[in-house]
């Protein structure tokens, strides 16, 4: 199980607090539950991946703290709710998504290099060397600490539920632990998919929309994935770690390995293989099983208290 240990937040003074399985049945409350507007955006997993993140969680959580958090949800200013949910109630699902909705907005932008963690094309693990202004794994800790100041006002604490429950979703994009040089494969070219031009994207957007699959029928798949009883195991910096494994491995055709680190796949715009959905989209599946359960483990540990 997670353990969370109380933290004292690295870079907690650049942002403002202000700032199983389950039956058909089950899982079609869960979606009565986080039902909301599909949006196109194309950042870390793109609104579907991350709904889908939040809706695994919710389908773990004990009742206390899903009844908690739903309280919580109501602090939402009306302004964002007008601007970001065009005057709806937010929903469980929104909490994943609020973190790339709030992108463009001023108060947000200090926290944008915190989606993601770079690495060195020479490292073989996960550190914080990169993490100097703040990185995915700062900002874990950050909003990790902010939610168990239980003092604070419901606000803030909802920011920092929001920010969470997006990172946990990036973390677990292999590309969002990646080279800065190539902007985590933004710039990595590739043919193989009608909407998406570079590998980022494949892995944000088009390794789940080629499923053509609903988002419950895609519910249904992560909730009956084997071995779910060991997901929520590790800390944020081991699936770090399990992501650059991914993202490094032949399979992506992100990078090739040799003595002097992972170079590019290419220099120029090359297709990707055949048989890359196949290969690729039961990776993409599972890692967006471990995150949903992940993250329901560390709200059912920090909501846990009144």
């Amino acid at each position: 199980m997670i353990t969370v240990k109380a933290i004292k937040p690295r870079f907690q003074n650049r942002v403002k607090p202000t700032l199983a399985r389950q039956t058909r049945r089950a899982i079609a409350g869960v979606i009565a539950l986080t039902s909301c507007l599909w949006l196109p955006a194309a950042l870390g997993w793109s609104a579907t991946g991350h709904q889908l993140t939040c809706e695994v969680a919710a389908s773990q959580l004990t009742d206390p703290v899903k009844a908690r958090i739903q309280v919580l949800m109501q602090a939402l200013p009306d302004a964002q709710r007008d601007d970001l949910f065009d005057g709806k109630a937010l929903t469980f699902a929104d909490l994943c998504t609020w973190a790339d909705q709030v992108r463009p907005l001023k108060q947000y932008r200090s926290v944008a290099s915190w989606h993601y963690v770079n690495v060195a094309r020479d490292a073989s693990s996960v550190n914080y060397d990169k993490c100097v202004t703040g990185c995915l794994l700062t900002a874990i800790e950050t909003h990790i600490g902010l939610l168990q100041q239980t003092e604070l006002s419901p606000w803030p604490r909802l920011q920092s539920l929001m920010f969470l429950s997006h990172w946990i979703g990036d973390l677990h994009q292999p590309l969002h632990v990646s080279f800065f040089e190539d902007l985590g494969g933004n710039r990595t070219q590739v043919t193989g998919y009608d909407d998406c031009d570079n590998l980022h994207g494949v892995w944000d957007f088009c390794l789940v929309s080629t499923t053509g699959k609903s988002r419950s029928d895609l519910l249904v798949e992560l909730l009956a994935l084997p071995g779910a009883e060991g997901f929520d195991q590790g800390t944020a910096l081991s699936w770090a770690q399990e992501s650059m494994d991914l993202v490094t491995h032949p399979r992506v055709q992100y990078c090739r390995k040799s003595e002097l680190g992972c170079a590019p796949w290419s220099t120029q715009r090359y297709a990707l293989s055949p048989d890359y959905q196949a290969i690729n989209w039961p990776v993409a599946k599972l890692r967006l099983a471990q995150a949903g359960y992940r993250l329901a483990g560390l709200m059912n540990t920090l909501m846990a208290a009144p």
